[in-house]
C-alpha cells in the first residue's frame, strides 16, 4: 500500500509540471483540463474580435521575458519563433491546454531546445493580467490568444502578443 501511495504522489508531482506531447498536427504543453467550469458553455472567439490582447507593451514583455531567461543561467541557440496558442476563459484565466508552434527565421518548421521552450512557457505562466472579454451582445466569452517569442541567437528579441 505504501508503494502505491508513493507512486501516486510521484505521478501527481509530475503532472503538476505539465507535459509536452508531440502529435502529427502539432506539439502541446500542459494538456490538463478542467471540467465543470463556469465558462464551459461560453462562446469561443479570437482575441482580436474582443480586444483580448495582453495589456502590456511588446517591449515590456520582451524585457521581462529576457530577464526571466537570464535568471536561469543557461545559454540557448537558434533563431526563429516560438508561439504559444491557448484559451483565456470568460473569467480571464489562461487554461492549461497550450499548443506550441515553432519555426525558424524563414518560417519553416523547427524545434528549439526543449529547455528553452519550457522556460518560455514558464514565463507565459507568470502573465496573469488577461482581460475578461464580452461578445457583441455583451455576453462573456472565451477566446483564443497567442504569444510569440522572436528568438535570435537564443535571445528573445521581440514578443508579439
Amino acid at each position: 500500500m505504501r508503494h502505491i501511495c508513493t507512486v501516486s504522489l510521484l505521478l501527481l508531482g509530475f503532472a503538476a509540471k505539465g507535459q509536452t506531447i508531440a502529435l502529427p498536427d502539432g506539439e502541446y504543453m500542459d494538456t490538463t483540463s478542467t471540467r465543470h467550469s463556469p465558462c464551459a458553455k461560453a462562446i469561443m472567439t479570437r482575441y482580436y474580435n474582443v480586444a483580448g490582447k495582453y495589456p502590456r507593451s511588446s517591449e515590456t514583455l520582451r524585457q521581462a521575458a529576457q530577464a526571466f531567461l537570464a535568471r536561469q543561467h543557461r545559454a540557448y541557440q537558434g533563431s526563429g519563433y516560438v508561439t504559444f496558442r491557448f484559451i483565456i476563459d470568460c473569467q480571464a484565466r489562461r487554461l492549461p491546454r497550450v499548443q506550441v508552434l515553432q519555426t525558424d527565421a524563414a518560417y519553416q518548421r523547427y524545434h528549439f531546445h526543449p529547455e528553452l521552450v519550457s522556460e518560455l512557457y514558464g514565463f507565459l505562466k507568470t502573465l496573469t493580467e488577461w482581460r475578461v472579454a464580452k461578445g457583441a451582445s455583451g455576453q462573456l466569452v472565451n477566446y483564443y490568444a497567442y504569444l510569440s517569442f522572436k528568438i535570435t541567437d537564443g535571445k528573445v528579441v521581440a514578443v508579439i502578443p
